[in-house]
């Protein structure tokens, strides 16, 4: 029986920081740039980290940025409030940790703490093919929306709102 698992949020700079690079080079390596590279440092950006028998087996990063800019658009405005959303950057489960939930609270987690920063709403893009990752976010009542890129690459837009609409009205 595999042990429980936790969700834990680090830093770069946090003392056992390495651990999460090795688990990105097994469980993601494609999607290092998004995590280490300049892409993210743009804004703030925020890593959970899950880990089994205290070893690292997954992570999630996200960035809080403005709705609009990232898709060539100006900001966009709610009552003169500048709208942001914690966008998804990366997220992988190691192989031989699918399957139990880790993913899933890696998720939750992601929409807690966007709701805590005060997110209008999560997105999260991901290529075709991805079905266990289809499944978390359409299973946490994400809206999907299918997309092609200028390459011809195909994919899914996945967006979930966190703001009660009541405070809008």
């Amino acid at each position: 029986m595999k042990e429980k698992f936790v969700i834990e949020e680090w830093h770069e700079g946090h003392s056992r920081w390495h651990e999460f690079l090795s688990c990105l080079k097994i469980a993601a390596p494609e999607q290092e740039p998004f995590v280490i590279g300049e892409y993210y440092r743009a804004f703030q950006s925020y890593l959970l980290v899950a880990l089994q028998f205290n070893k690292v087996v997954g992570f999630l990063r996200f960035a809080v940025q403005p709705i609009g800019p990232e898709a060539k658009c100006p900001p966009l405005y709610k009552n003169g409030v500048q709208l942001t959303e914690a966008k998804i950057h990366a997220f992988a489960v190691i192989e031989n940790a699918r399957k139990q939930g880790i993913g899933t609270a890696l998720q939750k987690q992601a929409i807690y703490r966007a709701k805590e920063l005060g997110c209008y709403q999560l997105a999260s893009y991901s290529s075709y093919g991805r079905e266990a990752n289809y499944h978390i976010k359409l299973s946490l009542g994400f809206g999907a929306q299918p997309e092609v890129h200028g390459d011809n690459s195909q994919g899914v837009y996945f967006i979930m709102p966190l703001q009660d609409k009541r405070k809008w009205l």
